[in-house]
């Protein structure tokens, strides 16, 4: 998930949201509730129903550059990306040697990355965060990956921007080819109604039959309400991309004209079939009073799309409501569609009821996502607001974290596998205000999306974020930032826990990825909302990832903070490393 910046007909809709849900002010505004009810531990409290709109950071006002405040939707977290005042960390490496070893066996993915030349990184390597990746089904040497990439300088907006960029290997990620995706926004040559777009991000990526990987983004503009899904595919492997196609465009005429619209579309992901090569594509769609995952297909290999059908629609009698964000498709091995998502469960349209809670759940489609039955997989419980970011953040840390799942099915046995983070077992007083952050990473499985096992909590005693899976024949990995190398720091670590079967998680131990600790505060600055002091770090991505390939060689891929010894200086580059199951 990017970071976009409200638009005035975004944030009027948020307004109208905050009236219909019934919001007091003491939660819309981010200060204690009742998540902590004298106890001092966190409680299930319905956070996401806010987290969603504007006055929790998932859009946001920031300022243009001569410090009023800009409307327009943005990419990322440097809200001062143009503004001189402002340092950011990386700048302070300029003209030094990089401080890290070499990385190896970790490898990064970018090649011939770029200098940005304008604003708080200037003359810092562009940085790459929010990644993707993906193993070709029938040749586990052949690996695509993704991330939110700032190569490329948008005259519009004077300052580097995300576009969709595809990173390939076909020696099981020794080596790599980077490439942009074609015509997606403004600044890569985009014509018609994606002329408007100026950003492109939440990168994620599906292999299908024959070599065809299939790569999501969502575009939008900075300069009004223009957003659109889009599609690019190619057909031998990653080394070349098609044109995109658009899945859904709102905001805009099919010339590039902006239009008035109450809907913004958001935080898509992708999946297909691989039996009958059918892609689905799931988003959060924020409109007047609600943000359901709708779904749409393809099955011309990505060239028309269907029209979208809401997977979760109002208040159903289980409470599932339609408040829903971080939706996560795969398809099963006799067709049935899946999707994971995280939304707010209440009795009433008020969420605000001692039992209403913030759930991961599955939805599970027999008729080509048609229609869709919603089971709720755990309850999960949010982490704390951070005032001064606007936005939920670990204990030290001013990067904004969140609780969406991340979902793999093993093609082999069927089994479905969920993971995500949460803070339940953080310190809380009894005011509800957090006290520090113990984000813990929970795994549950299912043989039919409908019935689950307990959860299992992987990890450490230290905070663990963005956790991934995969599985293949049995095995299954879940892999994850951690803190537990440099628990007193701000230092990040990326690791993994692994199982043979089902529940073996329980005795499953955490293993170190990165062979050195890395500062997340080197790229993306911004200044405090509540202390006006300059805050680093303030974005890495919402999300990392992982595949498993059929060899079971697994192969991890998340934001590194070190850029690449030797040749660039610190910055976020995308990351991986091959490894084999023992």
């Amino acid at each position: 998930m990017i970071h976009e910046i409200a638009s005035r007909a975004i944030r009027s809709c948020v307004l109208r949201l905050l009236v219909v849900f019934g919001l007091v002010a003491s939660v819309a505004l981010g200060v204690s509730s009742a998540r902590a009810q004298g106890n001092g531990h966190a409680q299930p409290h319905p956070y996401l129903r806010h987290y969603n709109h504007t006055l929790h950071g998932r859009h946001s006002i920031i300022p243009a550059n001569n410090g009023t405040l800009k409307d327009g939707l943005g990419e990322d977290d440097d809200s001062n990306a143009a503004d001189s005042a402002l340092s950011a960390l990386c700048q302070s490496y300029i003209g030094s040697p990089n401080p890290y070893a070499n990385p190896a066996p970790n490898v990064d993915t970018i090649v011939n990355d770029a200098i940005v030349t304008v604003g708080s990184q200037a003359g810092c390597s562009s940085a790459q965060n929010e990644t993707t990746i993906v193993v070709n089904p029938t040749n586990p040497k052949n690996l695509v990956a993704g991330a939110n990439d700032y190569r490329v300088y948008n005259a519009r907006e004077n300052r580097n921007d995300t576009s969709g960029w595809a990173y390939t290997s076909f020696d099981d990620g020794k080596t790599w080819i980077n490439g942009v995706l074609p015509h997606v926004t403004f600044q890569t040559g985009a014509t018609g109604a994606l002329s408007d777009m100026d950003a492109a991000g939440d990168p994620a990526l599906a292999f299908g039959p024959n070599n065809a990987v299939y790569y999501a983004n969502i575009a939008f503009s900075r300069l009004n309400d223009g957003s659109a899904i889009v599609v690019n595919a190619s057909h031998d492997g990653g080394k070349t991309w098609g044109e995109p196609s658009i899945v859904q465009l709102d905001g805009v005429d099919n010339s590039g004209n902006p239009l008035s619209t109450p809907y913004f579309n958001d935080k898509e992901w992708i999946t297909v079939d691989p039996t009958t090569g059918t892609v689905y594509v799931t988003w959060t769609r924020y409109g007047p009073s609600d943000s359901p995952i709708v779904v749409s297909s393809s099955r011309d290999g990505g060239t028309t799309w269907s029209p979208f059908v809401v997977i979760n629609p109002g208040i159903s009698a289980s409470g599932i409501t339609a408040y829903s964000q971080g939706s996560y498709p795969q398809v099963g091995r006799t067709g049935e569609l899946y999707v994971a998502y995280e939304t707010a469960v209440c009795q009433t349209l008020a969420c605000d009821q001692p039992t209403d809670h913030d759930a991961i759940v599955m939805a599970k489609s027999t008729d080509g996502g048609q229609t869709f039955i919603n089971t709720e997989v755990a309850i999960d419980y949010d982490f704390p607001i951070n005032e001064d970011v606007g936005d939920h953040t670990l204990t030290g840390e001013n990067f904004r974290i969140n609780s969406f799942p991340s979902f793999a099915i093993d093609r082999i046995t069927g089994r479905l596998y969920i993971t995500w983070a949460d803070d339940r077992n953080g310190a809380y007083a009894a005011d509800g205000s957090s006290i520090k952050t113990n984000g813990d990473v929970f795994v549950a499985s299912s043989s039919n999306g409908t019935a689950w096992t307990q959860q299992y909590r992987l990890g450490s005693s230290a905070d663990e974020v963005f956790p991934a899976v995969a599985a293949y024949k049995g095995r299954a990995v879940v892999t994850f930032y951690t803190r537990a190398y440099d628990p007193n720091g701000i230092g990040l670590d990326y690791a993994y826990a692994t199982a043979i079967g089902v529940g073996n998680f329980q005795n499953a131990n955490l293993t170190r990825i990165t062979t050195q600790t890395s500062n997340p505060q080197v790229q993306f600055v911004s200044v405090g909302a509540v202390t006006g002091q300059v805050l680093q770090g303030v974005f890495i991505g919402d999300y990392t990832a992982v595949a498993m390939g059929s060899d079971l060689v697994f192969h991890p891929c998340w934001t590194d903070f070190r850029g690449k010894p030797g040749t660039t200086l610190p910055n976020q580059d995308a990351y991986t490393q091959a490894i084999a199951l023992k």
